[in-house]
């Protein structure tokens, strides 16, 4: 009988390390899986510690071929959460350790968008924008970036106004 309960303990005890893991990965995708798992809605509470989870991924483990997309993923995600400083903060780490990961230059417009749109820093949008077309002079968004830099500052009225003229 002793052997019985020592084996059933032990058995125990190695099912519930196995299923406590600390596995970064499995914990970002049940993260994600409960972020969005109201179809049209996003769970904030669980969407916050999702993009803290990306970001603790990428510190951790930046030559992980995972970290910029995690990064970029945190970038969608905390932009949904209407956090613009935080996402800033996102994309600087992104453009800064992974130049060459090849949605940098989304996150870049984005960044420029942010400053144009959430801040009315038309200055800082400008040069990010500009920046963009130094760096992707036939990019994704290098005709946004144009069509940005000049209506910049525009009322929805002086864009109405200025597109009937055309």
């Amino acid at each position: 009988m002793k052997k019985f309960i020592v084996y059933f303990v032990l058995v125990f005890v190695l099912v519930l390390v196995g299923c406590n893991t600390n596995d970064p990965a499995k914990r970002i995708e049940k993260l994600e899986e409960q972020a969005f798992a109201t179809e049209g809605a996003i769970n904030p509470e669980v969407a916050n510690d999702l993009v803290s989870a990306y970001c603790d991924f990428a510190d951790a483990n930046p030559d992980d071929a995972m970290a910029p997309e995690y990064l970029f993923k945190a970038v969608d995600v905390s932009m949904n959460l209407n956090e613009p400083q935080r996402t800033i903060y996102i994309i600087d780490k992104l453009l800064n350790n992974y130049p060459d990961y090849p949605r940098t230059q989304a996150a870049l417009f984005v960044k420029g968008f942010i400053f144009e749109t959430r801040y009315e820093n038309y200055d800082m949008a400008k040069k990010i924008y500009e920046q963009y077309l130094v760096m992707y002079p036939d990019g994704e968004f290098a005709e946004s970036c144009r069509a940005s830099i000049e209506n910049l500052g525009l009322t929805p009225e002086e864009l109405v106004k200025k597109f009937e003229n055309q």
